[in-house]
């Protein structure tokens, strides 16, 4: 028997060696398979991100696109909005001009007639006796403020000339 306890611990001991190389190899071959299907899967992954990297870029650009075309007519809308307030503010500012030219006659006999404004004004110019020049040269501003605003607004055209 003492012959054969250390036959069995060699020939376990080849075994062993014999099992652990080929298992070694099969797992470095499992490995070479591993690292040879990472490298060509690498490359069809890296276009299919790159793809998606392209998309989001466009889909992205788009959005900001489209962003920018809200800012831009917003800030349209808010120019011509104060435009119209401007122009709106022109054409009452005449229209009190004109009606304050109105005459009503009143029981007195001095400017009074005219509208309370006006009144006023007459009673404190009429010292300087250029009551009346005044009104005219305040008339005459606001009818050429008046038409050079509707040429002004008038000349503004869409695209330009």
């Amino acid at each position: 028997m003492q012959f054969i306890t250390p036959f069995l611990f060699l020939s376990a001991g080849i075994l062993g060696d014999a099992f652990g190389k080929l298992f070694k190899v099969i797992w470095d071959g499992i490995k070479w398979v591993g690292n040879l299907l990472k490298k060509l899967l690498q490359g069809v992954v890296d276009i299919i991100i790159g793809f998606f990297e392209i998309i989001y870029a466009l889909i992205d650009g788009l959005l900001y696109f489209l962003y920018k075309v809200g800012v831009l007519a917003v800030k349209l809308f808010m120019l011509l909005f104060e435009t119209a307030k401007l122009l709106w503010a022109l054409v009452v500012g005449f229209a009190k001009t004109l009606v304050s030219l109105v005459y009503s006659p009143r029981g007195s006999s001095d400017a009074a007639g005219y509208s309370e404004m006006l009144g006023k004004l007459f009673k404190s110019l009429s010292v300087l006796q250029i009551d009346v020049i005044a009104y005219i040269l305040l008339f005459v501003i606001w009818m050429f403020t008046a038409v050079g605003a509707i040429k002004l607004i008038s000349s503004i055209r869409v695209g330009g000339e």
